[in-house]
């Protein structure tokens, strides 16, 4: 179990670099076809590109996280079946 919880954090540590990389682009574009972003602007348009990656950096990290666990889950186990069972179980103490 302790491999999959590496290969998590690792997909984890992956989503904390490309999700606020991702959303860094998304804003960039967004501001760059923007008519209102320019010279007289208050600034709205410079703090977007400052806090919306920021924003997304724990999501990222915690549904890349979830993937890389589901995904090492399922692959460490011998049939779908079990791994269903196994996915059904979590949280019960059985």
């Amino acid at each position: 179990m302790g491999t999959v919880l590496l290969g998590a954090l690792r997909c984890g540590l992956w989503g904390l670099l490309v999700g606020p990389l991702i959303a860094l682009l998304v804003v960039l574009l967004f501001v760059a076809f923007d008519p209102r972003c320019g010279v007289g602007d208050s600034g709205g348009c410079a703090m977007g590109i400052v806090s919306v990656p920021i924003t997304v950096a724990l999501p990222g990290f915690c549904l890349f996280g979830a993937y890389g666990l589901l995904r090492g889950m399922l692959l460490r186990a011998a049939d779908w079946s079990a791994a269903v069972r196994q996915l059904l179980r979590v949280g019960r103490g059985d």
